[in-house]
């Protein structure tokens, strides 16, 4: 009977050990890639006390273009698109997320729209980091106005994180897409601090001040109200970006984003066009924030905390089942009954 319950622990514990191996090894890096049914919350950021140049059409159907005060507030949207990243094929397939991004610049107090703009980025599962793509794309919509442009396939090249960092992120520099650049500049880390009770890393982009390129029907518009004796001119922009990652899902669970733009005219001084600190709202903070504690908990939970105590009990039942095993006497072996020991007699004395 000992025989049996020994072989049934030994069993049991072996089971043990395999289904924590295979929780470690299979499934938890399944956990470790965006799902591709997951669709993230929208993002509001906002800007307090920025500076901006509003470009309208008057009562009478003329244009104006004037550099105004105010809150903006910034709204990005994404819609995944599960039907082409299912017919992705080679490298791509089954690694990537292919995400319509929407995003929207509203004057608060004024309710007025200041940008539009769509795109359409392909996504690695598990860095976040864009992939190359034939597909990606960005189109500034025009605003109070009927716009039959759409995003053009191609006219973009999205490289470096966006929206998320890696499963697991490390300690070390990103590279981070600059919208206005369109390219990425590094994203360097620079320390660890708590965010609501999470621990997070800390990185920052710096954007130095450098000229834009901008076509000359839109900087002739510009010159032509802000500054109409200038007869050219320049466009300049600089930003920093601070971002607080929860490190073990790649969330970006804090934000802040500097942004500012100059107009130069020839011989004048510089116009501010565009200077803002973009921060997220409560309610994006809070969302991100819980979705970030949820999905770390899992992460632990299934990566770490469940496989150890599989392995760990896996290996005392294994080691109990040998025990009571060795405690079972060999068949067909048997104790040597005990010979008494002969009596002694008494011996006559000669």
């Amino acid at each position: 009977m000992r025989r049996v319950a020994g072989a049934m622990l030994f069993g049991l514990g072996l089971l043990c050990v395999v289904a924590g191996a295979a929780l470690a090894w299979l499934i938890v890096p399944r956990l470790k890639q965006v799902p591709y049914d997951m669709k993230p919350p929208d993002v509001v950021l906002n800007a307090p006390g920025a500076t901006f140049v509003s470009a309208r059409t008057l009562p009478s159907g003329a244009p104006s273009i004037t550099v105004e005060q105010g809150t903006l507030r910034n709204m990005t949207g994404v819609k995944p698109d599960y039907k082409a990243a299912a017919d992705l094929t080679g490298s791509l397939a089954g690694k990537t997320l292919i995400w319509n991004v929407y995003q929207a610049t509203d004057w608060v107090e004024q309710n007025q729209p200041i940008n539009r703009s769509e795109s359409r980025i392909a996504l690695d599962r598990r860095s976040g980091a864009a992939v190359p793509w034939k597909g990606q794309c960005y189109n500034d919509v025009k605003v109070g106005k009927q716009d039959a442009s759409t995003c053009e396939e191609g006219n973009i090249s999205y490289t470096g994180q966006l929206y998320l960092f890696p499963f697991g992120t490390k300690k070390t520099t990103y590279q981070y897409f600059d919208g206005t650049l369109r390219k990425s500049l590094p994203m360097t880390y620079q320390g660890q601090e708590k965010v609501a009770g999470l621990q997070t890393y800390r990185f920052q982009q710096t954007v130095p001040q450098q000229n834009l390129e901008v076509d000359q029907q839109t900087l002739s518009g510009l010159l032509g109200f802000l500054a109409p004796k200038a007869k050219t001119g320049t466009m300049n922009y600089e930003a920093s970006r601070t971002l607080w990652v929860e490190p073990a899902t790649g969330a970006i669970v804090a934000y802040t984003d500097r942004e500012h733009r100059q107009l130069v005219p020839d011989g004048g001084q510089p116009i501010d066009i565009l200077n803002a600190t973009f921060q997220y709202d409560k309610a994006t903070g809070d969302t991100i924030v819980d979705q970030a504690r949820s999905g770390r908990t899992e992460l632990l939970v299934f990566g770490r905390y469940l496989p150890i105590g599989l392995l760990v009990a896996g290996l005392v039942a294994m080691v109990a089942g040998v025990m009571v095993t060795r405690r079972v006497p060999a068949p067909g072996r048997h104790a040597a009954p005990e010979t008494p020991a002969p009596e002694a007699s008494a011996v006559p004395q000669g």
